[in-house]
């Protein structure tokens, strides 16, 4: 005579079994998942490498523009008065004028650079070109500069001006200066006090 044991054994062993396999399963998507885990961290890890590595290259590219423009600027000018070396724009600071009695001035924005800084007494002929993309001019005085206003110095008492250069345009004056300081500047409004002057002086023969 069969006991309710003995039916029910079977019964529970076949849910022991599945049991298993279901553990099984769900050990088995657990790996799965860590793998997947693990791989998207490892993506990321990649992608963020790759992102810092693609931005010191374009850093390093914009730095070696910006270095290769500012030295083309700097050349345009010396290039453009026929000078070597000294300063952009073609002023030697320091220098005296290659021809005496003859100074070559560059102008733009906004800067006054005289391919000499001093010159003997005498007659002087400043030639001047505007290298900017905006009206100038060039005015020469003795300091201390009489002003009108803070930054604003008063155009009758220069020894001489070359007035109204547009882009690319240039002009002369020649002035019989005595012994000094001065200083070579621009009177368009706002352009002095924006920086465009620059000392010069004028030594004993």
């Amino acid at each position: 005579m069969a006991t309710l044991e003995d039916h029910s054994s079977p019964h529970l062993e076949d849910e022991l079994h599945e049991l298993e396999r279901d553990e099984k399963k769900l050990e088995q998507r657990a790996d799965q998942m860590s793998l997947v885990q693990g791989l998207s961290g490892l993506f990321s890890i990649v992608a963020l490498v790759v992102g810092i590595a693609a931005l010191v290259v374009a850093l390093i590219a914009n730095g070696k523009a910006n270095d290769n423009d500012h030295m083309t600027r700097a050349a345009a000018p010396a290039a453009a008065t026929g000078t070597s070396g000294g300063m952009p724009g073609g002023g030697m600071m320091g220098g005296s004028a290659g021809q005496p009695g003859a100074v070559r001035v560059t102008l733009g924005e906004m800067w006054v650079r005289p391919n000499a800084t001093s010159v003997p007494e005498g007659k002087v002929t400043f030639s001047a070109t505007n290298m900017g993309h905006v009206k100038h001019e060039l005015m020469i005085e003795r300091t201390p500069l009489k002003m009108e206003g803070p930054g604003r110095p008063v155009e009758d008492a220069a020894q001489g001006m070359i007035e109204d250069m547009g882009p690319g345009e240039s002009g002369k004056m020649t002035l019989r200066l005595k012994p000094g300081k001065y200083e070579l500047f621009c009177n368009v409004p706002g352009h002095y006090a924006a920086g465009q002057h620059t000392e010069f002086t004028v030594t004993k023969r």
